[in-house]
């Protein structure tokens, strides 16, 4: 038969606190992996809002000649339209 293994209480102090400082390392690795994440995440997102801006006012500014020429195409016609009343 083995004898047991008996463990001073000092020596489970020391092996409690090692442990425990192990798991607060750990912790913090996590913790800090995790603000690593959501900063990554944070830039990627930020990026994607501003290519979505910038797409919003390339579109924007399309519109805004697309609505010019089309005035200027009805303006077009209603000149024409005068002038041929006023010769005619």
């Amino acid at each position: 038969m083995t004898k047991p293994i008996v463990v001073t209480p000092e020596e489970f102090e020391r092996q409690l606190f090692q442990l425990q400082e192990k798991f607060s390392l750990l912790e913090r690795r996590m913790s800090l992996k995790a603000d690593e994440i959501v900063f990554s995440m944070t830039v990627a997102h930020r990026k994607e809002v501003d290519e979505l801006k910038e797409e919003v006012l390339n579109l924007q500014g399309e519109l805004r000649h697309m609505k010019k020429e089309k005035r200027q195409a009805y303006m077009g016609r209603i000149a024409q339209q005068a002038k041929k009343r006023s010769v005619g």
